[in-house]
């Protein structure tokens, strides 16, 4: 099974997963206000009716912000206990999946000749000599100065002719 499907068969059994933890959560908020709203504050008739539908809704939106965070935690738990990080696709697993992503990238050659090809890497020798290091290198004169001669360059030589 690859990477790809794993992650779909993943992602929907975590889906059904999710649903039915949202439902048991948010009925299980909604029972427990109406037990506090019955037997604790004891209110009945009318003024139960807009609590309750006001209570109703406070435990619905926090039935699913509770979800949410249970998932998440639910989610990693689960992943890390059964070793699913290479399993799932590195999209999948959030941070965690970027870190593995860039391990990934980084162990994979950075070329695309073959390995039997490309041979043991040499070290790059630019700008050295057969000594080593070519830093404070100072070559050998090859002209005796008192051979040389200075000829000062004429600037009309090179002065550009105006064009009539």
């Amino acid at each position: 099974m690859t990477k790809k499907n794993f992650s779909l068969l993943f992602l929907l059994a975590a889906t059904v997963v999710n649903i039915a933890m949202t439902l048991v959560i948010v009925v299980a908020l909604i029972v427990l206000a109406m037990l506090v709203i019955k037997h604790v504050i004891g209110l009945d008739g009318q003024s139960a009716a807009a609590v309750i539908s006001i209570t109703c809704t406070v435990c619905f939106i926090g039935g699913i912000v509770l979800d949410m965070f249970v998932y998440a935690k639910l989610m990693d738990l689960v992943i890390t206990r059964f070793h699913l990080e290479d399993k799932l696709d590195p999209r999948m697993l959030g941070k965690r999946g970027a870190a593995l992503a860039a391990k990934e990238k980084a162990s994979k050659p950075k070329t695309v000749l073959p390995k039997s090809v490309l041979g043991d890497e040499e070290e790059d020798t630019w700008g050295q000599t057969a000594y080593g290091d070519n830093a404070g290198y100072t070559p050998e004169l090859t002209i005796d100065p008192e051979d040389a001669t200075y000829t000062p360059l004429n600037p009309e030589d090179f002065a550009g002719k105006k064009e009539e």
